[in-house]
């Protein structure tokens, strides 16, 4: 009987230990494994701001998972809490649709960027230098606007454009890769094309093009935020903070995206250089 409540004893000291391991160790645990999820749409623009932010999401801790998808799904994604962050809103005028639908479900962070120049894109040797001039024109272009995924913001703006003007054209959808290879062929046999263009992008340094002017207005300035679910300050703070400040110049994202896509260099790489570089304002974004 007494060897018996000895073991009765020892067993209830190791259940009460082992409780006590796992309760301290297990929300150390947690904190250490929280995983990030930042939302990446098929645009090269968003490449710079994901790749960066995983290396210091990584860097303060978490686990990193990049959610793919178009941008009706990245909206979705952040309202429904599939992903935390996404750097790929852009307003006032390609996303207005979307951000009107679900900007009281989601939060905007920093302007990652302002006042970049988006429309439609001609080279230079086709001699038209204003969407109206388009009007009764439309076989100088063939009759196309060689466009990407049709539920794009650019796509729908796009569409309301052709329609406003007046304009003979169809709107072909496909994806950035098939345009750019489309504009890429046209433009290195001087054939006519009009595609969907902006800037962040390596088309501007590459080919001799220019945006379209809108003397109608339909397409603004815009400038590309992070968007943000709801509920990540608490979860994640520090990167709260930091997609509330994140900020990189049209320019240096052309840099960036110029010498990985056209010299081949690293993304890593890149992405750690410029972390070096503005090292003392990442530790201030963090801190808020």
């Amino acid at each position: 009987m007494r060897n018996l409540k000895r073991f009765i004893v020892m067993l209830c000291f190791l259940i009460v230990s082992v409780v006590l391991v796992v309760g301290c160790g297990g929300g150390a645990d947690t904190e250490k494994n929280k995983v990030i999820k930042i939302g990446q749409a098929p645009y090269d623009y968003e490449v710079p701001f994901v790749e960066i932010t995983k290396q210091i999401a990584t860097e303060q801790g978490y686990k990193v998972e990049v959610v793919q998808g178009d941008i009706g799904f990245m909206f979705m994604a952040l309202v429904q809490g599939d992903t935390d962050i996404w750097p790929g809103v852009w307003l006032p005028s390609i996303h207005e649709t979307y951000h009107e639908k679900y900007s009281d479900k989601y939060e905007l962070g920093s302007a990652i960027f302002s006042d970049a120049p988006v429309g439609w894109v001609i080279p230079k040797y086709v001699e038209v230098d204003s969407i109206a001039d388009l009007k009764g024109n439309e076989e100088l272009v063939n009759g196309k606007l060689i466009g990407f995924e049709p539920g794009s913001g650019m796509m729908l703006v796009s569409q309301e454009i052709i329609d406003g003007y007046g304009l003979d054209l169809e709107l072909v959808s496909g994806t950035m890769a098939s345009m750019m290879a489309e504009a890429d062929y046209a433009i290195k046999h001087e054939e006519p094309i009009v595609f969907l263009g902006w800037r962040p992008h390596t088309m501007i340094r590459k080919y001799d093009v220019e945006i379209l002017a809108d003397p109608d207005g339909y397409w603004e300035l815009d400038s590309e935020y992070w968007g943000i679910r709801q509920g990540f300050n608490d979860y994640a703070p520090d990167m709260y903070n930091y997609c509330k400040n994140f900020e990189m110049s049209i320019d240096d994202t052309e840099e960036f995206l110029f010498a990985y896509q056209e010299e081949d260099k690293e993304i890593e790489a890149l992405a750690k250089d410029w972390i070096e570089k503005n090292r003392d304002k990442i530790d201030t974004w963090l801190k808020g």
